[in-house]
């Protein structure tokens, strides 16, 4: 996710992460309806099968340029996440959601920003290890299989996410482009699609939990034997870097009413929780599961609208800048 007021803009980049941003704001909505609703754990399920590993491969693509990366780390990260987490947490202590303020757990969705600080910090002594990208992958497999990695300072998705991010990073454009013209490109990423549908149903079917996909905990705490979580891992990476071949080969380069989503990510996803809760709250009083879906969607599409827009995505800024300086005045 970039800056809000970032300008110079990529449509292709854009209209990825629109789609995704919506995708993030959906699969929160759905938190509870997926758990009495097989369409909505059906859903819930493919779309976090891809959703963050693409997001967070083009996070590592926008990455490169690593003095940059590493001194807006705090600026951009560390300094938000500190406040929004603390915010969450006096808000679910007041609910009676939680017993104690947790500052280094982060709260619901904010583990990316706390993730997104750690590697862009490490960034650029990352980089510099030899066959970095083999070992991230081997790290974000076999990690799971200590129980000291978990939601603690979100080690656990700062370990298993890292090969996306490390991914972007060494993608460059020209890479980009080689793939956006193989032959088949198109066959291929619809084959992909139908694997994630498939694998979506397989879940399913055989009752698995989706919390395997949020990459927040370790094996121990999982159904499966330990070699099962480890083959399901290596499937998981394969298939999010397949959806992520999928999305750069089926995004079109030039402006959509969806790209202006991707353009403000950063403000709808750092503020959708705040009106996603009452929305799930809302709704589940309704007990027609096709009424009850339809107003989850559609409340996501408002949302994203919503915190789209230019007066929003400039006040956030604005008060982000006021904090930050506050903070940090030099």
């Amino acid at each position: 996710m970039e800056r809000i007021g970032e300008k110079k803009r990529e449509f292709l980049f854009d209209n990825i992460r629109g789609i995704l941003i919506l995708l993030v704001v959906l699969g929160h909505a759905l938190e509870y309806f997926r758990l009495e609703n097989d369409v909505g754990k059906f859903v819930y399920v493919f779309i976090y099968l891809f959703h963050m590993p693409v997001f967070i491969f083009i996070s590592g693509y926008f990455s490169k340029n690593l003095e940059k990366a590493r001194s807006n780390a705090v600026r951009t990260f560390l300094i938000p996440y500190l406040l929004l987490n603390l915010i969450l947490s006096v808000i679910l202590l007041a609910l009676g959601k939680i017993q104690e303020i947790m500052i280094l757990n982060p709260g619901w969705t904010l583990w990316y920003l706390y993730c997104m600080f750690i590697w862009r910090l490490l960034l650029p002594d990352l980089v510099k290890v030899r066959h970095i990208l083999l070992l991230s992958f081997i790290v974000g497999i076999f990690s799971g299989l200590l129980t000291e990695f978990g939601t603690y300072m979100a080690m656990a998705r700062t370990l298993g996410f890292l090969p996306y991010f490390l991914a972007g990073y060494f993608t460059t454009p020209q890479r980009i482009k080689k793939i956006r013209r193989l032959p088949l490109r198109k066959t291929v990423s619809g084959m992909i699609i139908a694997i994630g549908l498939g694998a979506a149903a397989f879940w399913l079917k055989y009752d698995l939990s989706p919390e395997l996909l949020w990459k927040d905990r370790s094996y121990a705490a999982n159904p499966l034997l330990w070699y099962e979580n480890i083959g399901s891992n290596i499937f998981l990476y394969a298939l999010g870097f397949a959806f992520v071949f999928a999305f750069i080969v089926l995004a079109e380069p030039r402006p959509h009413f969806f790209s202006l989503w991707g353009q403000k990510t950063l403000s709808i996803y750092l503020l959708h929780i705040y009106l996603i809760a009452p929305l799930v709250q809302f709704t589940q009083a309704i007990h027609n599961p096709v009424l009850h879906f339809s107003l989850l969607v559609a409340g996501s599409l408002l949302v994203v609208y919503l915190l789209s827009r230019k007066k929003v995505t400039e006040t956030l800024d604005r008060l982000l800048q006021k904090l930050i300086h506050f903070i940090m005045p030099n």
